[in-house]
This record gives C-alpha cells, sequence and structure tokens, in this order.
C-alpha cells in the first residue's frame, strides 16, 4: 500500500507571527452633528486620520453606421471610464 505524500504547500507553512491586540472601536452617530464617529472601549472618540474623496464615471461612446456617402456600415459601442482623486491631508 502506497501513502499520498502531503501536498507541497502544507509542507512549507509555518506559525503565524504573533500579532498585537488591536482595542475594538464602534461606530456611533454624533446626535448634534448626525456625523459618523467612531469610539474606543472607554468611548473616546478614536482619530482615523484623513480621508479624501473621489469620484467616478462611466461614459458611454458609440459611432454610427457609414460615412454618409453610402449606407450600411458597423456600429460599434463601448465605454470610457474617468477616476478622479482628491489629495487627503495627512
Amino acid at each position: 500500500m502506497t501513502q499520498t505524500p502531503a501536498p507541497w504547500g502544507t509542507r512549507r507553512m509555518g506559525s503565524y507571527a504573533a500579532t498585537p491586540t488591536v482595542p475594538q472601536c464602534t461606530p456611533v452617530i454624533d446626535p448634534e452633528t448626525q456625523i459618523a464617529v467612531i469610539v474606543d472601549e472607554q468611548g473616546r472618540t478614536v482619530e482615523l486620520g484623513a480621508h479624501g474623496t473621489s469620484t467616478s464615471g462611466l461614459t458611454p461612446t458609440s459611432t454610427s453606421p457609414g460615412d454618409g456617402s453610402g449606407p450600411g456600415g458597423a456600429i460599434d459601442a463601448d465605454s470610457t471610464e474617468s477616476y478622479d482623486q482628491d489629495q487627503s491631508a495627512g
């Protein structure tokens, strides 16, 4: 009877490195500003750093058949995506 060897990837695995415990944070709505804020386990507001904003749009494009001198021709359509991102402070 033959024994199937372990897959090569499992022979290369090792233990995960020790990682620090991350404190639990909870998003809540500030009743005065109606803006979401993050609070830690003691109820203190946690600053997560600056985040920028971005916009994205999909612009369809198409071609019409023929060049105007005669009937017929192929119709082709595609789209172009644009993406703009603000510079976030940090």
